[in-house]
């Protein structure tokens, strides 16, 4: 593969009217006509897609597909930069989360709006608008991450409280609880979600296509008010800062009851059946707190998506194969099986039918007849922020600011005001256009 030797104004560019540009390979091959019968490689690393592969190749024998496993997020980033470079890349593969539009800036996918619609209605529209930038589709989305708040019953019925409503109400229970050792929130220094997750919340975009240009938005007014939330949670100390580095130390701390509550989702509910020694059963799911009594509930949520690599010879049959993976029926059973699968939320319209499979068995307790509830209310208020261009590095350069946060060396609002300084200069660094 001869090398990639200048940047062009990609079809990104065109379309959405924004200055983003990608390499592109002189030896990367013409999409052919479409073929429903043309063999495909798919590479993933979520548990339950080899069996969507198997029940696919039984179905369409004349249209195998072979699955490669992969390693973990930063793993699958590194073989398929390096394969779309070296020109052996998969024609579908599993794009690590926020890695949707610089893997298109890149030119490690392609545009797949010729081939991707939603005419039928089968994807729910959150998830569909996710993975487009104005007309154009960076991926096929295939699970969500509808957010809400996991309770000890028992430890909140020690207090006489109940489920905080709105973060105000949390705040003030989690001083009560403070006092008496018990801790509402888990800070890891290395994952800044609950920032992340109280932005979307607030409406925030950190990334936003503008005209012929991106906005960048670390210091909006609804994220410096998330920032805000964050930070009277760490000056009055009140979140615990367990590690997911040491999971067994962060799960005995989850089960002890010295953690009232945590924001979670379903594919994490099976397994914190399977860590929590000695709190199952004291569980019950309750709605994500709103900003205010009067606010409108919003939850938190993301998408995970598949994307189509630019070498392939045939992206149509990559985009029907990874829409078939996302929205049939007896494929999104498998991936969201809690035993077999990953527990994988469905992006369907409607995903009502698959809620009850996704509980665990017996974490809830006698509250889990209610849990469907929950979920359904998180489904049908979810927000996610969309990806951004350069997000991948740019989170990198959070994590390590959000930790200098948790232990007090500087404050939330600086982080915001860095991040945005550094995304600015990050992408102008890049040639992508930057509205200020």
């Amino acid at each position: 593969m001869a090398k990639r030797t200048k940047w062009i104004a990609a079809a990104v560019a065109v379309a959405v009217g924004m200055a983003l540009t990608f390499t592109a390979c002189s030896s990367t091959p013409a999409a052919e006509t479409g073929d429903e019968n043309v063999p495909l490689t798919f590479w993933g690393n979520t548990k339950g897609q080899q069996a969507q592969v198997d029940l696919w190749n039984k179905e369409n024998p004349d249209a195998p597909v072979t699955y490669v496993e992969q390693g973990g997020d930063a793993d699958i980033t590194q073989a398929i930069q390096n394969a779309v470079a070296a020109g052996n890349a998969p024609d579908l593969f599993q794009m690590p989360r926020g890695q949707s539009v610089s893997f298109l800036v890149e030119g490690v996918t392609q545009d797949i709006s010729k081939w991707f619609n939603n005419d039928d209605s089968a994807f729910a529209e959150g998830a569909f608008d996710f993975v487009h930038v104005g007309d154009i589709a960076t991926g096929v989305p295939y699970g969500t991450n509808p957010t809400f708040n996991a309770i000890n019953a028992k430890t909140f019925a020690q207090f006489g409280l109940s489920a905080p409503t709105n973060w105000d109400e949390a705040v003030e229970q989690a001083k009560t609880m403070n006092a008496q050792g018990v801790k509402s929130f888990n800070f890891p220094g290395e994952d800044p979600s609950y920032l992340r997750d109280w932005a979307t919340q607030a409406g925030a975009e950190w990334w936003e296509s503008e005209g012929d240009s991106w906005k960048v938005g670390f210091t909006s007014p609804e994220s410096l008010k998330a920032g805000q939330l964050v930070q009277t949670v760490i000056d009055n100390d009140l979140a615990a800062n367990y590690t997911y580095i040491e999971f067994d130390a962060l799960m005995q701390f989850f089960s002890s009851g010295k953690l009232s509550q945590f924001t979670t989702s379903t594919w994490q509910l099976p397994v914190y059946e399977q860590n929590f020694a000695t709190s199952v059963g004291d569980w019950e799911l309750a709605s994500y707190p709103t900003w205010s009594g009067s606010s409108d509930l919003v939850s938190p949520s993301y998408y995970n998506a598949y994307g189509v690599t630019s070498t392939t010879e045939h992206p149509e049959e990559a985009t029907k194969f990874a829409r078939w993976l996302s929205t049939d029926p007896d494929a999104v059973k498998l991936l969201a099986d809690t035993v077999d699968g990953s527990a994988t939320f469905p992006v369907v319209a409607d995903p009502s039918g698959y809620i009850e499979a996704l509980l665990p068995s017996n974490l809830l307790g006698d509250t889990k007849s209610a849990a469907p509830d929950v979920i359904e209310n998180a489904v049908e208020t979810s927000r996610s922020m969309k990806d951004g261009p350069d997000q991948g590095p740019a989170l990198e350069e959070l994590a390590s600011w959000w930790a200098k946060a948790v232990t007090k060396e500087v404050s939330v609002q600086q982080v915001l005001e860095h991040m945005q300084e550094w995304t600015v200069a990050d992408l102008k660094s890049k040639n992508i256009s930057v509205s200020e």
